[in-house]
C-alpha cells in the first residue's frame, strides 16, 4: 500500500437474504481511493450506491472481501475501535439533511465534537467558527424548522467537516433542493473539500455534479467501473 492511499477494497461481494433467496448486489469489487481523491458514483436507483457508502462509512460490515481504511482492515477491528476510527476519520452528508429538531445550528453542528472530546466549550467554538464561515450566524440559535433547505443543507455540510475528517461521504446531497440552491450548495461544498486537502466520495443522478469530481464511477452489473 502507498503512503497516500485512504481506501483499499480487494475482492468486495455483498448480498442479502430476500425472500429466502440471496440477493447479489456487488461481486469481487477492486477499488484504491487516495487522499485528496473527488469520487462520484453514479448509477441506477437500485444499484447498490447506498449500500457501498455504507459500507465505506463503516456502517455496514457484513460484506465478504477486505475494506481498509488508512491501512487498517475494517473488519478487524471491535466495535469501539471502529465507532473511534468513524467519528474521527469520516463526515457524512446525507440527503434529508438529519439535523435534530429539538437542537439549535450551533448544538447541531457541535455535536460530534462533544462526542469525540467531552468538552463543550471547544465544541462550541469549533461549530460558531464554521457557522460563521457558512454564513449562518445570524441563524445560530435558531432550530431547523425555522431553516430553508438550502440553510439545513449548509448545516449539515458543517457538522459532518467540524472533527476535520480524512473522508467525507456524500449521498445524493441536493437532491431535495431546487436547481440553483444545489449549484451554490454544492460548489460551496466542493471548494471547502478542496481547501481543507480531504478526500470525498459523493452519489449523484446529477452528471453536471459527477463531471467535477477527479475519478467518475458507475455502479453497473455489480461492479464499479471508471468512466
Amino acid at each position: 500500500m502507498t503512503s497516500n492511499l485512504i481506501i483499499e477494497i480487494k475482492d468486495l461481494s455483498k448480498e442479502y437474504i430476500y425472500k429466502k433467496s440471496n440477493l447479489l448486489i456487488f461481486k469481487n469489487i477492486n477499488l484504491n481511493i487516495d487522499e485528496r481523491d473527488i469520487i462520484s458514483i453514479m448509477g441506477p436507483s437500485g444499484c447498490g450506491k447506498s449500500t457501498f457508502l455504507n459500507i465505506i462509512g463503516m456502517l455496514d460490515s457484513d460484506y465478504n472481501g477486505k475494506y481498509l481504511f488508512d491501512n487498517q482492515e475494517v473488519n478487524l477491528l471491535n466495535n469501539d475501535k471502529k465507532n473511534i476510527l468513524r467519528n474521527t476519520s469520516i463526515g457524512f452528508v446525507h440527503q434529508f439533511f438529519y439535523l435534530i429538531p429539538e437542537l439549535t445550528v450551533l448544538e447541531n453542528v457541535a455535536i460530534p465534537k462533544m462526542i469525540l472530546t467531552n468538552n463543550k466549550k471547544k465544541s462550541f467554538d469549533s461549530a460558531k467558527y464554521l457557522i460563521e464561515k457558512f454564513g449562518l450566524i445570524e441563524r445560530i440559535n435558531f432550530k431547523p424548522q425555522y431553516l430553508s433547505g438550502g440553510e439545513q443543507q449548509r448545516v449539515a455540510i458543517a457538522r459532518a467537516l467540524i472533527n476535520n475528517p480524512k473522508l467525507i461521504i456524500a449521498d445524493e446531497m441536493t437532491g431535495n433542493l431546487d436547481e440553483e440552491t444545489s449549484d451554490n450548495i454544492f460548489n460551496f461544498f466542493l471548494k471547502e473539500i478542496k481547501s481543507n486537502k480531504q478526500s470525498l466520495i459523493f452519489v449523484t443522478h446529477n452528471e453536471k455534479y459527477a463531471k467535477k469530481a477527479n475519478k467518475q464511477f458507475k455502479i453497473l452489473k455489480k461492479q464499479i467501473i471508471k468512466i
